[in-house]
């Protein structure tokens, strides 16, 4: 039930304001509580209009987490972005794995819950493989057979989406020596154990932090933690 806390506490902050069709259709997905269900018919009735309603709030996560990719390509992998396989992990219609090719990224695959949505992805022409139907709130084994140097997941940790425990789902897919960046959007990660539970799976070896950036560019409303894990334990 933390979820529905978190959506109160982001409704009193935006209380006495008033909200574009756009923004209420958003927040409205804060409201799901993590129900994979729930969540796959707001996305399939919400594929169509996505990309124009994100627009219309400035929703900044795609660049800003290619932009991040990037440096992790250059500075911790110390390879070109077209010799990197990358997984867009949550991939929606595509907005990320957009982005990341004109950063010079190639080989992209990506996952989402939705089906709609991932129709969406591939006419995008960015996308190798996609795959539908993964819920990162279940314990599943990895849907691509592929490890990867390098796994993107924007927009996925929010309000009433996936829990902060799918961190362990993602680092399943990274090849020794990969790299996982995520975002957290603020009023998740104020209001989730998002932390706590990094730090858990930090402990048991799966992940190790390297970096993050605090309260960056996401979307007009508010900012978004972006965090970058290695792969394993930290070796120094």
């Amino acid at each position: 039930m933390r979820n529905l806390s978190i959506v109160e506490n982001f409704r009193n902050q935006t209380r006495g304001r008033t909200l574009s069709n756009s923004e209420n259709t958003i927040h409205a997905s804060h409201g799901l509580d993590g129900n994979s269900s729930k969540l796959e018919k707001y996305y399939a009735d919400w594929a169509e209009r996505y990309d124009n309603d994100v627009q219309s709030e400035e929703y900044g996560g795609p660049k800003a987490i290619a932009s991040i990719a990037l440096m992790v390509a250059e500075s911790y992998l110390a390879r070109d972005p077209k010799t990197i396989r990358v997984l867009d992990a949550g991939c929606g219609t595509g907005l990320a794995g957009i982005e990341l090719k004109e950063k010079g990224f190639e080989a992209i695959d990506g996952f989402d819950l939705s089906q709609e949505m991932c129709d969406i992805a591939r006419d995008t022409g960015v996308y190798d493989k996609l795959a539908a139907n993964v819920d990162l709130n279940v314990e599943k084994d990895p849907v691509f057979a592929e490890r990867y140097d390098l796994v993107v997941c924007c927009g996925v940790f929010t309000l009433g989406h996936v829990e902060p425990k799918g961190l362990r789902q993602l680092a399943a897919y990274l090849s020794d020596g990969g790299y996982l960046v995520a975002s957290t959007r603020n009023s998740y990660l104020e209001g989730s154990d998002f932390e706590a539970a990094s730090r858990r799976i930090e402990e048991a070896g799966d992940l190790h932090l390297v970096a993050s950036l605090p309260d960056a560019r996401y979307i007009a409303e508010e900012g978004a933690h972006y965090w970058v894990y290695g792969k394993g334990r930290r070796t120094v």
